[in-house]
């Protein structure tokens, strides 16, 4: 039986995802049974050489065939991964969502406001004419199947992406519009929800809300450990544990928020808003172009990916700054030795007025170019060619 299970927490910015993927294994027919095909267990399922060989010979394995099934695995990144591989992600054509539908299960392809997806129905009532008990798919119908309702999904991926994308470039002002300044990702994303209300956009948004399951967790493992107790804690231990620590200004204990998703678009579109609401900075790399979230300081500009020649964007970043900086220094002192002598020129030739005039006028447009570099709308080397065109006119 196949249904759409994906479970997202979010701690120690770090995103824990339990889900359902889907796996190639080797199975054999099993005549005259409920369930036709078993799955033929691995060597790495054993404890020793012995055990596995045993198991294959009592069984004696026949009609074997490769087959699809569904199973559930635990995937640990750091915080952002999952919603930036989206945002990053090609949809020209369905091979991400095809990668998805793979390694998430069910909830990559499932539509956020329905119960029950045609997906679902159609990989678990028509396998083949075989038992809707079977945990196995026939490897031709089930990739016919991804590759259709993937191409059914593109669109809304596609739509899903650009939305998210406007999204955060307004919500943390990436597109670095003046009149957002001083505000913050909260305060943006109020007035960015606001003029978009009631758009197509914004219900498309809301449907993706709807069936968010949540579930809250105390972990007190440290405790049972602290207080020597293998069975029930005593609650008058536990509360003097609690006042010792607290005197301390020890943490009290870990609690968790998990959420649980049916379809993996809400997924994407919740990560974004606890987020924002989380105050967690989201940047551009100014050396890969993707988004990313700093690890230590806000202040960040690089990422940590590998870029290349196996060093990340940050390393790369340190050297391009460096460079940069060595080229400042060298405009900014060919600046000030220019200046300096068109100024003394000026001084030394007071009855000239001509050299005072274009003393000033030259230094209105080198200070007019250096706020156009720090707009980005020129460079360094743009100011300095300019510089030596016109230090000796």
């Amino acid at each position: 039986m196949i249904f759409p299970y994906f479970l997202l927490e979010f701690k120690d910015r770090r995103e824990h995802i339990v889900c359902h993927y889907f796996r190639n294994a080797p199975f054999a027919y099993k005549s005259n049974t409920m369930i036709h095909y078993e799955e033929i267990l691995t060597s790495d399922k054993f404890k020793t050489c012995e055990e596995y060989y045993s198991y294959i010979s009592d069984n004696n394995f026949s009609n074997i065939e490769t087959r699809y099934t569904q199973d559930i695995h635990n995937l640990n990144n750091s915080i952002g991964t999952l919603l930036f591989d989206f945002l990053q992600a090609d949809l020209s054509n369905t091979t991400f969502i095809k990668k998805c539908a793979y390694k998430y299960g069910a909830s990559a392809l499932h539509t956020a406001s329905a119960e029950f997806d045609d997906f679902e129905l159609e990989i678990n009532n028509n396998n083949n004419n075989e038992s809707t008990f079977e945990l196995s798919y026939e490897p031709d119908i089930f990739e016919e199947v991804i590759k259709v309702y993937s191409e059914d999904k593109l669109e809304e991926y596609q739509k899903l992406q650009s939305i998210l994308r406007k999204m955060i470039n307004f919500t943390y002002n990436l597109n670095n519009y003046s009149y957002l300044n001083g505000l913050t990702p909260t305060q943006r994303f109020f007035i960015y929800n606001v003029t978009n209300n009631k758009t197509p956009n914004d219900l498309i948004m809301q449907s993706y809300l709807q069936h968010i399951g949540l579930s809250y967790s105390l972990d007190f493992s440290e405790y049972k450990e602290s207080l020597k107790s293998n069975e029930k804690i005593d609650s008058e231990k536990l509360a003097k544990e609690l006042k010792k620590r607290e005197k301390n200004n020890h943490q009290h204990f870990n609690k968790t928020f998990s959420y649980s998703f049916p379809c993996l678009l809400s997924a994407y579109y919740f990560s974004l808003i606890y987020f924002i609401d989380n105050n967690i900075p989201i940047k551009l790399c100014k050396n890969c172009g993707k988004y990313f979230i700093p690890e230590n300081r806000n202040s960040s500009v690089y990422c940590n990916r590998i870029y290349k020649d196996k060093k990340t964007c940050k390393e790369i970043g340190a050297n391009i700054a460096y460079n940069e900086k060595l080229k400042r220094d060298e405009v900014n002192t060919l600046y000030r030795k220019t200046l300096s002598a068109k100024k003394m020129l000026a001084n030394r030739n007071p009855d000239i007025p001509m050299y005072l005039e274009k003393y000033e006028k030259w230094k209105a447009e080198a200070n007019q170019f250096k706020q156009e570099i720090k707009d980005g709308k020129k460079t360094e080397e743009d100011f300095r060619i300019w510089i030596e065109e016109t230090r000796k006119k």
